[in-house]
Order: structure tokens, then C-alpha cells, then sequence
């Protein structure tokens, strides 16, 4: 689960300093407040008390969607080093002087009952990690396990983790060959050598926890995971559509023949990507899926190359026809695309979803969360949401922790804080106040009049 994240010059999210010029990070936090409501949703890992669920609501431009996207950019760095240009303006532009500062991530997170905190430093303009630290969370103590400052190829790690001497004199090259590479953390370049010694699994572990665990949903992203869950008998799937009122009350997965898969394909060509020849050395089945705007498929592929050519179809009540993915309403697909964050049977998958509310109705938005909160019971899942669905904040529903907030402040950088500061009542109309501004984070128009000048 992810406990916390914090981030500093990225994007809206400025560079602020102590007196020591130590960074001062936005802070983004999952750890539950002194809300009595809903206590089943909190998980204990020891002292620290862990929401399943967070929102965070604003403005259009107040960096509900840059915290997201912070998230991943962490994520991202760690998987795929920072060996292009991706994050070469992403520093916060509102000073110049951001482009030569750090830029922090770090991230509390937990896997089974350890807690850990691992995060760096980078130059996003010049591509460059400059400090990388991991620790593990013991009570109310750190214990260090490794810190390295890349530039002065300085570096410390607890020594007592590797009983072999051997291991011990493998993480020390490791460490001070990470400090020669400018562009990857020591995570990935431990990963990339495949280490099977269990004195290492920690580290292996803590990178598929990103790689598996942390999962990113933007507003385009379609999660591959949920179309495969229709290559398999489920009843689940139907059940949910039809609780979510999509019309839908079942589906097949209809074989078709090669020359109407053709037809679903503008050009020759993009038909032939996956129309695979024969493979006679896999005697494997191999199940792939592809979606399109119109259509989803299931593909299996064997020694003789593509075997079946299967789509889906859904029932709609007593309808006597089928319909194709689609045909169904931007809604409906939204919802179809989401199903693996309500049916996943991971114990300890963190989804973020960016506008989760996007070509949803208001009520189908509170929906999703309650089923996603009852499908997640006894289980260490995380979902946490942007979104502006103010329907969605009503403390009969959410507890005063899993409602925060994004401002933008005057020098348009990004602020964060959750409604648990203010101490409201549980019985008050929190949506109401909301849209009134109490609580700012909403759009603050001028005069229309302003428009044509006349002031």
C-alpha cells in the first residue's frame, strides 16, 4: 500500500528549502486522521494506521492531475532510467531558477507487513540522478539500508543485511558502479542483472512493487487487464454490469472468420500485424487480446499461428441482437476499461486513476467507489482518485481523510491538504460547502464584463 508520496520541482509542484536548505516537499498521505467513521477501511501495518481510498479534488489547472502524474514520472525513472528527454521541462517553470534545482520523489508504500521509504534526486534538465536513499520503517525508528550521493560518489549501506561476504562485496561494486552511471538508480541496476540470492530479494521485491503494483490509470489508458478478464467464464462480469446499470446482461466471446477480422482494419496491412504464421517450435497456446474503437478480440495462437479469432459481443436484456464494444455508450466503456480495479484479486495493488468521473454520470461515479470499497474488504487494495465529483464527497460515504484538496496558488504552483484540517461536523454538507469555496480548490471567475474590458 502506499502510505505516502512526496515531491518537489516537478511541474506545478515548486522548490521550497529550510534554513539548512534541507527540500521541503508537497506531501500527499494515505495515513488515516482521527475520523471514526468507516474503520474497516483502515489497514494496521503495526502503529501506522492505512486508508484503502483517497480522492483529491480542484480547480481545473490546480495540479490534480500533475500529482498523479508525478507519481508515475517516479515510476517511470526507476523502470526505464532517465536515458531521454521525457522529463527534460517537467521542473516547475514558474522560476527559471527550478531548471538547475532537484527535483525529489519519494515514496512510504508496504509490502506484506515491512514498511519502506525509497526515494532520489534528479536534474530533470540535464537527465542526471544526483541521490538515492532506502529505508526501512521500523516502528518510529529508520533503519538505513542504503544512501548514495551520485556526484560526490559517496555512499553507505547497512553491511549486516548480507551474511555472505561475497554478497556484501557484490552490493558494494554494485553501488559504486550506479555512482558512475548517470541516467539509472541502483534499484534498476540491480534488477537488470536478474540476482537470484535471496540477500537480495528485498531489493528485487521493492522494484516489482513499482513495476506490478503501482498502477497508473490516465484518461486514455485502457487497462489491458480488465479486457483479458472476458477470455475467461465469469459471472462476476456480468453481475457488475448489470449492478452498474449499463443495460448490459451478458456476453460471449463469438468466433469469427479471418476475412471479417479484415474487415474491422482500415488498411490491409494493419490486419497482417496479427495474423501471425506457424510456429512449429511453440507447441504453446498463447491467448492475446486487441482492442480497437470498435472491437475487442481474443486471439489464440498455436504451432499452426493464429488458431481462433474470437469478439466480444454483449446481451442487452431480451434484446434478439448482440452489440459490439463499440456500440456501447463512452460511459459504459469507461466502466468496461476500469473492471479490473473492482474485480482485481491482487492483495496489494494501488490504482490511481486520473479523472475517474470522465464520460461518467454522477451517481455511476459514487457507484464505482462503494463497489470498489465492498469488492476490497479484508483485502490491502488501494484505490485513490482525481476526480470532480463533489456528489462523491459526503461524509455518510468518505471519511474526512480520504477527501483532499489541490490548490493553485498566486505564484501557480500547486498546494495540497486534506479536509481532515478543517474539523467539520460529520453531519455537515461537505459537497455544498465545497462549491461555496470554503474550502478552496474551486475555480474563482471574474466578472464577465472583465471579458470585454469594461472593468
Amino acid at each position: 500500500m502506499l502510505m505516502r508520496f512526496s515531491i518537489s520541482n516537478f511541474m506545478s509542484f515548486g522548490y521550497k528549502t529550510d534554513e539548512q536548505q534541507n527540500i521541503v516537499p508537497d506531501e500527499f498521505y494515505l495515513y488515516a486522521g482521527t475520523s471514526e467513521q468507516h474503520k474497516e477501511r483502515v489497514i494496521h501495518f503495526a502503529e501506522r494506521k492505512v486508508l484503502k481510498f483517497s480522492s483529491v479534488y480542484g480547480a481545473n489547472a490546480s495540479g490534480k492531475t500533475n500529482l498523479i502524474s508525478a507519481i508515475d514520472a517516479g515510476k517511470q525513472i526507476l523502470l526505464r532510467t532517465m536515458s531521454g528527454k521525457e522529463y527534460e521541462e517537467k521542473y516547475c517553470r514558474s522560476r527559471k531558477s527550478n531548471q538547475d534545482m532537484p527535483t525529489m520523489f519519494e515514496y512510504e508504500f508496504t509490502i506484506g507487513q515491512r514498511c519502506f521509504a525509497y526515494g532520489f534526486t534528479v536534474n530533470l534538465s540535464s537527465s542526471r540522478i544526483l541521490t538515492e536513499w532506502l529505508y526501512e520503517m521500523e516502528g518510529k525508528k529508520e533503519h538505513t539500508i542504503y544512501e548514495r550521493i551520485a556526484e560526490n560518489k559517496e555512499y553507505y549501506f547497512d553491511e549486516a543485511i548480507f551474511q555472505n561476504s561475497e554478497n556484501r562485496q557484490q552490493f558494494d561494486y554494485f553501488i559504486k558502479d550506479a555512482n558512475r552511471i548517470q541516467n539509472s538508480l541502483l534499484l534498476y541496476e540491480i534488477r537488470r542483472r536478474n540476482l537470484e540470492d535471496k540477500e537480495f530479494e528485498i531489493f528485487l521485491k521493492i522494484y516489482d512493487w513499482f513495476k506490478h503494483k503501482l498502477m497508473i490509470v490516465h484518461p486514455n489508458t485502457k487497462m489491458m487487464t480488465s479486457f483479458t478478464l472476458f477470455g475467461r467464464d465469469d459471472d462476476r462480469l456480468a453481475q457488475i454490469l448489470d449492478y452498474l446499470d449499463t443495460g448490459i446482461t451478458g456476453y460471449e466471446m463469438r468466433e469469427i472468420k479471418e476475412d471479417i477480422f479484415r474487415q474491422y482494419f482500415s488498411a490491409e496491412s494493419d490486419a497482417d500485424k496479427f495474423l501471425k504464421k506457424p510456429d512449429p517450435d511453440n507447441p504453446h497456446k498463447i491467448l492475446g487480446f486487441l482492442i480497437t474503437d470498435k472491437m475487442l478480440f481474443a486471439l489464440e495462437y498455436g504451432r499452426n499461428g493464429l488458431d481462433k479469432i474470437s469478439k466480444l459481443m454483449f446481451q442487452h436484456g431480451q434484446d434478439e441482437s448482440r452489440y459490439e464494444f463499440g456500440e456501447e455508450s463512452d460511459g459504459t466503456k469507461r466502466l468496461i476499461e476500469l473492471l479490473a480495479v473492482i474485480l482485481n484479486d491482487d492483495e496489494e495493488k494501488v490504482f490511481l486513476i486520473d479523472e475517474l468521473d470522465r464520460s461518467l454520470h454522477p451517481q455511476m461515479t459514487v457507484k464505482f467507489v462503494e463497489t470498489f470499497l465492498r469488492f476490497s474488504e479484508n483485502k490491502s487494495t488501494q484505490l485513490i482518485i482525481s476526480t470532480h465529483e463533489s456528489s462523491l464527497m459526503d461524509l455518510k460515504i468518505l471519511r474526512r481523510d480520504e477527501i483532499w484538496f489541490a490548490e493553485r496558488e498566486h505564484d501557480n504552483t500547486t498546494v495540497l491538504y486534506a479536509l481532515e484540517k478543517f474539523k467539520i461536523r460529520y453531519d455537515k454538507s461537505v459537497s455544498k460547502d465545497y462549491l461555496a469555496g470554503r474550502y478552496g480548490a474551486v475555480p474563482v471567475f471574474k466578472d464577465f464584463e472583465y471579458v470585454w474590458g469594461r472593468q
